[in-house]
């Protein structure tokens, strides 16, 4: 009988709370909402006053707490009791940041109690707690009931979901949202600083538009999650409050801009006319909402405008398809990206206009996909960086070839000036032997001692001059180990022709040392700087033309100079020197020759070049660090 009666007691006393959320000691506030407990009624009027609302009985329990921007205000009522040994601190928190106007009424056993003033249209100075979203404090005393009305009105939608947390709960919730937007926010910084430092080098378009991309995601993201009304809360930020959606269609241009300037699209294609189409049609939606800044009525054509956003997410989907079958560079990272942001934006989205219910730690959701988005359209451009440094690599080996057989034609033919005198002599003494063979045998013998050495200085020199020739234009893919001293002077002996016709005098200080490296790479450097010195000689009537010729070795590294008195370099930026198709010497020069050289010395030597001009002419200085110990042979 007595446990009938217990049971009925708690029959009873389940029936009488069923509406009313009761706080005990044992209530787990890590998970508390508001949810089961709240009935709605929607104000299609606008009008109605708490006194109105606590008069109603119409208020109905409702599952949803998520609703489409509208006119109508929006109510809510729920009961707490705290049956606790102790009177209970709880905080209450809306999870939407954006809500425009929230009052909170309470009552303390059915008496007027308590109003607070919340919302994003009122000032953060007035509140108990200044954080980003709507939340107040409330002390529970134990054994009594509060009843708690809400009004919503906002042209943004309307979020009835409450959460209740004890002290530390609530301050363990702020402390982890506040490292989650700090860890992305500094992802998000990291991988802008880092794309602009590879534009810097690169100067591709679709990097800038990857960081504009970013930047304004995130700006759009700091606005929607309350961040501005938190940071900013000195000034009167109501016209920041409104740049919300024009904000929001900036970041969606630049995700469009994105594939246009990364994989260029045909512009007769179809992907390329829908995205210029959507394009088109956001930064019409953005001038929209800029322009009508003031007017709080044209808020309300988001529920339109929001369709944009529903077609510009799956068309980048798409896009990202489209780029997988054609097999670009990027394209992978590039849907995976876009798969992420299809399917956590996309829901986010729908969450924020109002059209789905809100999941627990629904504030993740949204950055989680853009983090995931932006990384992998980083490593999207990195696989694109990785694809130019290849290109430029095989470039770097067009240059050398053109360059070699660029220069080939000229040193053929001097080569063969340089040979027609020793080949002159040989022929002369071969004549003159084959006549005193003939003519006077008595005397052959002694003619031929003398003559022979001649001739063997003849051949050693046409010998010597086709080593320099097979050095010159070797191209060994492994480290030597040679003596810079010789590469120099093999190489002014394949000048030495344009040498003497210009009247140059080479002045040469040269250390005797052991270097390993790349020895066509330094020959081709040498070549290229001394050419240019005996072109600049060759222009002006001086009678004293000098190159200057000095290598020595110090702390390790190598200093190479190779300085002229022929005037001088006439440019006031000596970085154009390295640009391809730059030349001073107008329609008769190339233009690969210092590029090269750059490429040559920074790329295979590790070192630097550097040019300046003296008071009679230009100066180049190569250093890089030495190979191997001092050779004093």
């Amino acid at each position: 009988m007595i446990k009938k009666i217990f049971i009925f007691i708690f029959i009873f006393i389940h029936i009488l709370f069923a509406n009313t959320l009761i706080i005990n000691d044992k209530t787990e506030f890590s998970k508390l909402t508001f949810t089961n407990y709240q009935s709605t009624f929607i104000d299609k009027t606008a009008t109605l006053t708490i006194d109105d609302i606590a008069k109603i009985n119409t208020l109905k329990k409702i599952k949803r707490t998520n609703f489409k921007a509208s006119k109508n205000n929006i109510w809510t009522k729920v009961n707490i009791k705290n049956l606790s040994s102790s009177n209970k601190s709880l905080f209450f928190e809306n999870n939407r940041p954006l809500l425009d106007i929230i009052d909170v009424y309470i009552f303390k056993n059915n008496t007027p109690y308590r109003k607070i003033e919340l919302g994003d249209n009122r000032s953060i100075k007035d509140r108990d707690l200044k954080i980003r979203k709507s939340t107040y404090k409330l002390l529970l005393e134990r054994n009594t009931t509060y009843t708690i009305y809400t009004m919503y009105k906002s042209y943004t939608s309307i979020s009835t979901y409450w959460k209740i947390y004890d002290q530390y709960n609530f301050i363990n919730s702020v402390t982890i949202e506040t490292i989650a937007w700090g860890i992305f926010t500094g992802i998000i910084i990291a991988l802008i600083l880092y794309n602009f430092a590879v534009y810097l080098t690169i100067k591709e378009n679709y990097f800038l538009v990857y960081i504009c991309l970013s930047f304004f995601l995130v700006l759009y993201q700091f606005k929607i999650s309350g961040f501005y009304y938190q940071f900013f809360n000195y000034l009167n930020i109501l016209w920041i409050d409104n740049l919300n959606w024009t904000l929001g269609f900036t970041a969606q241009i630049f995700t469009l801009l994105f594939p246009l300037t990364f994989f260029k699209p045909s512009k007769n294609s179809f992907i390329y006319k829908i995205l210029l189409f959507l394009i088109i049609l956001n930064l019409i939606c953005g001038l929209f909402f800029l322009s009508v800044l003031k007017y709080d009525e044209f808020k309300l054509y988001t529920k339109y405008t929001d369709l944009i956003t529903l077609v510009t997410i799956p068309t980048l989907f798409i896009v990202s398809l489209w780029a997988i079958y054609k097999k670009l560079s990027g394209s992978l990272y590039y849907f995976l990206g876009q798969f992420s942001f299809l399917f956590l934006i996309f829901y986010g989205v729908f969450v924020n206009i109002g059209y789905l219910e809100p999941i627990s730690h629904m504030w993740v959701i949204i950055p989680l996909g853009i983090i995931l988005d932006v990384i992998f359209i980083s490593l999207a451009l990195f696989t694109k960086v990785k694809l130019i440094e290849n290109e430029n690599k095989q470039n770097e080996q067009l240059i050398i070839s053109q360059a070699r057989f660029t220069t080939m034609g000229q040193n053929i033919a001097d080569l063969v000036h340089q040979w027609k005198t020793p080949i002159s002599q040989l022929g002369s003494e071969v004549l003159l032997l084959k006549a005193m063979h003939s003519l006077d045998k008595k005397n052959f013998e002694e003619t031929f001692l003398e003559t022979f050495p001649k001739i063997e200085d003849s051949i050693k020199f046409l010998n010597n001059t086709m080593d320099d020739i097979y050095n010159f234009y070797s191209n060994p893919t492994q480290k030597e180990k040679f003596l810079i001293k010789d590469e120099i002077e093999s190489v002014l002996r394949l000048l030495n022709t344009k040498i003497e016709q210009n009247n140059i005098t080479i002045i040469k200080q040269l250390e005797s040392f052991t270097y390993e490296g790349y020895k066509t790479s330094l020959t081709n450097s040498i070549m290229v700087i001394i050419e240019n010195a005996i072109d600049e000689h060759s222009k002006n009537l001086n009678n004293n033309k000098k190159i200057f010729i000095t290598l020595k070795e110090s702390n390790n590294e190598i200093y190479l100079t190779i300085e002229d008195n022929a005037g001088g370099i006439k440019i006031d930026n000596f970085e154009n020197l390295y640009k391809i198709d730059y030349s001073l010497k107008g329609k008769n020069g190339s233009g690969i020759g210092l590029a090269l050289t750059k490429r040559l010395v920074e790329n295979r030597l590790n070192g630097t070049i550097s040019i300046s001009n003296t008071k009679d002419g230009a100066v180049f200085t190569i250093v890089f660090p030495k190979k191997a110990n001092k050779d004093n042979r």
